[in-house]
């Protein structure tokens, strides 16, 4: 079961972002700046640790040789004083002018008697062992991770900060092959009154940690809360999400997370090399959406300026498959976004103004290896 610690957000996130790219693919009149949420893990991934045995458990595991070993060398000097005494008695014998006929035999078989093997674990002991271990498989295993999420306004293609309010939700949904049904969460946290506010980029923001106790595949999902957006004089909400593997476990990045406008992978969004292909599918109430716009938009943290502005974003729509493809050339983190009309809001002056929702998707590319 998920369980949240003290928020302790990494230093090194200001540090990790710039040595992310992104590209975002937005179908407007004309480009602009747009303002996309984050949702950036700490940790691309969470992979096991091989730790080494302690002390304690190295001294259980060497008693059991020990053990033996003093249970040969007890039968072998107790081998070795049969036969002492055993050629005392014909030396005696001997002396006597009566030999024993059976102490030639008697040594002979002495000599070739095998080491007594140790006794036999008492039966309550082996009757424990066996309980012990039953109880051990039908334990769920216990991690002590912890991941931290990163959740906070920008303008990616300038690296700009946006101040931005508390979202609306934060869902972590637990996928594992094992389940009962692996088509559904194995389990799910609702974990809003976890997040704090924080600076970034010099701007209000919000950070949370989180404790990892299952392995399993991660679905993190955040819901902004409606802002207002001047310059197009409408509202904008986005619902966004990104997925960690935990411990090796893959199962569930095909599968949807059951919200209400999301992007579904088609293509394993972990482990991907630059330059990678990508493509995902959009879904609305669970179906797919066709003729959506989509962005893929880049977080431009290195100071290269595009030479022109419409390089800022690259547009797209989904297929009448709700599908959407794309090559990521660049490492770093990159996004996906999709957007349609939503119900209207009242404005800032009572009127009904147009309410434009978005969902968005990031993923990590690495670096390709010098080697």
């Amino acid at each position: 079961m998920l369980h949240a610690l003290r928020l302790r957000l990494p230093s090194f996130l200001p540090s990790f972002l710039p040595a992310a790219l992104a590209a975002c693919m937005s179908l407007a009149a004309a480009p602009a700046a747009a303002q996309t949420t984050l949702l950036i893990p700490s940790r691309t991934s969470i992979e096991e640790r091989l730790a080494a045995p302690s002390s304690r458990d190295a001294a259980q595991a060497q008693q059991p040789q020990a053990q033996e070993r003093k249970s040969q060398e007890a039968a072998k000097n107790a081998s070795k004083d049969a036969a002492k005494d055993a050629s005392k008695d014909a030396a005696k014998d001997a002396a006597r002018g009566t030999p024993d006929p059976t102490a030639a035999s008697g040594q002979a078989d002495q000599a070739e008697a095998a080491p007594a093997e140790p006794p036999a674990p008492p039966l309550s002991q082996t009757v424990g062992s066996v309980l012990a271990s039953i109880l051990a498989a039908g334990t769920p295993e216990v991690l002590n991770e912890e991941i931290d999420l990163l959740i906070a306004g920008m303008e990616p293609a300038r690296c700009k900060g946006v101040a931005m309010d508390m979202p609306r939700i934060f869902t972590i949904q637990r996928f594992e092959r094992d389940a009962a049904r692996p088509d559904q969460p194995a389990s799910r946290q609702d974990l809003l009154g976890d997040v704090e506010e924080i600076r970034y980029l010099d701007q209000k923001a919000w950070g949370a940690n989180v404790g990892i106790a299952r392995r399993g595949l991660y679905h993190f999902s955040i819901e902004t809360r409606p802002w207002w957006d001047a310059p197009a004089h409408s509202y904008q909400q986005q619902i966004v999400k990104t997925i960690v593997p935990v411990y090796g476990e893959d199962w569930g990045w095909h599968l949807p997370s059951g919200l209400s406008f999301e992007i579904v992978p088609l293509v394993r969004p972990f482990g991907l090399t630059a330059p990678a292909f990508f493509a995902a599918r959009v879904l609305v109430d669970g179906k797919p959406a066709s003729g959506l716009e989509v962005e893929i938009q880049r977080i431009s943290t290195d100071g290269r300026k595009p030479a022109s502005p419409w390089q800022e974003a690259i547009a797209s729509r989904t297929l009448e498959s709700g599908d959407v493809a794309c090559v990521l050339n660049e490492p770093g983190w990159w996004c996906i976004q999709a957007s349609r009309q939503g119900a209207p809001l009242k404005g800032p002056e009572g009127e009904p103004s147009p309410l434009r929702v978005g969902t968005v998707f990031w993923l990590y590319v690495d670096a390709r290896s010098a080697k």
